[in-house]
């Protein structure tokens, strides 16, 4: 049995987007057979990283993934649709939380973390920022505003919006002082711009 191999965050020199049509993607249900998937989406993928040449029998059917720079794996974004012993789908797991572009435009970004009104005591003050991955026409990036609050009185901020072209959903950064913030993204590619997502605010207390 292949066994997937973590390592720290390294450069993947060939950046490489394979993606299932949204569509087909989409019609794919929990309890469907294996034939019925097939007959949807096509065979899946053969791949390397994911055991090599595809078996009838494999528990999970890999139909893509985004390979970004800078990940814990190459495969750390794929599309995969999981059987059961009896041959029937119990899962499907997709990147995007489940939100898909109708026309190839980006979809607004979904945060991970840091979670809503988190509160951090560590120093230094590293503040690590991830969201799930926007769907749409790759290769995407994206622009991200960072705010910094007053540690007392009515809450107000000044964010800096940053044209960084990231390609990689996530950062990490450093972070002013022993007061609140707030944090949000949008996504980039050549069809245009998603709308910001909503912010997410948190506070170092030291």
């Amino acid at each position: 049995m292949h066994q997937m191999r973590y390592t720290f965050p390294h450069f993947t020199p060939d950046l490489e987007y394979v993606q299932p049509d949204y569509e087909k993607w989409a019609a794919v249900r929990i309890g469907m057979s294996r034939d019925d998937v097939v007959s949807q989406l096509g065979p899946p993928l053969d791949d390397e990283l994911l055991g090599g040449k595809s078996r009838p029998t494999d528990p999970y059917y890999s139909y893509g993934y985004l390979q970004m720079p800078m990940l814990p794996h190459p495969r750390t974004y794929d599309f995969l649709i999981g059987f059961d012993d009896d041959g029937t789908v119990f899962t499907k797991i997709d990147p995007f939380n489940g939100r898909f572009s109708t026309d190839g435009s980006p979809t607004s970004p979904e945060i991970i973390i840091p979670t809503d009104r988190a509160a951090f005591s560590h120093y230094p003050r590293i503040l690590d920022c991830r969201w799930f991955p926007s769907s749409g026409l790759y290769p995407m990036t994206y622009i991200f505003e960072l705010g910094a609050g007053q540690p007392f009185g009515p809450e107000q901020f000044h964010g800096e919006e940053i044209e960084s072209d990231l390609p990689i959903p996530f950062f990490m950064t450093t972070f002013g002082g022993a007061q609140p913030g707030r944090f949000r993204v949008k996504a980039k590619n050549k069809l245009g711009e998603s709308d910001w997502c909503d912010y997410r605010y948190f506070s170092f207390t030291v």
